[in-house]
């Protein structure tokens, strides 16, 4: 199977979703690691309930929008998640523009790069303060009794994050010495 199969069975598994729901919640959980174009949950949900992996839990009504399908996850693809989940995989490959743009740095004015790794540096700032807010909010939600349960989970990729965005920073304060910017 493909990954954004696999990324839908992961939301699915936590609880059943609309398709919009789907969407809301890749921007908000995975879309900052892992990202999905809008126009794929549709077809990918079609072919999981072809493929037995999902099934339509029921269609919700509302008087001003459209009714929404909720899909849930079968035993098939919770057990296919679970196999995926153990399964050795392939090393992550990191894409960023501004890593890129380092690598050019020498032939630029440094006070303009300065402008835009500031920016970028901000950016990250953000983040790193959306990320450390998220886990002060989940900590409490999680399941004392369980040595691992979803909130467990999701804590430990927004831990993650926060490694990820503190690493960020500071590469970009080493960047910034670099052109002069103390």
């Amino acid at each position: 199977m493909s990954a954004i199969r696999y990324v839908l069975l992961t939301l699915l598994v936590r609880e059943p979703l609309s398709g919009y729901d789907i969407k809301q919640q890749m921007n908000s959980r995975i879309g900052p690691f892992w990202k999905v174009g809008s126009n794929q949950i549709y077809p990918t949900l079609s072919k999981l309930r072809a493929d037995g992996y999902v099934k339509l839990q029921g269609v919700k009504l509302h008087e001003y929008r459209p009714a929404r399908k909720l899909y849930e996850i079968t035993e098939q693809g919770r057990e296919a998640l679970k196999q995926w989940t153990v399964e050795s995989g392939g090393l992550g490959t990191i894409r960023d523009e501004l890593l890129l743009k380092a690598y050019n740095l020498w032939l630029v004015d440094p006070a303009k790069m300065i402008v835009r790794v500031e920016e970028i540096k901000k950016q990250h700032e953000g983040i790193l303060a959306d990320y450390l807010a998220k886990v002060e909010e989940l900590k409490p939600l999680r399941d004392s009794r369980l040595k691992m349960d979803p909130i467990s989970s999701s804590v430990a990729v927004v831990e993650f994050g926060i490694q990820y965005e503190k690493l960020y920073i500071d590469w970009c304060n080493r960047l910034l010495a670099g052109m002069g910017d103390d």
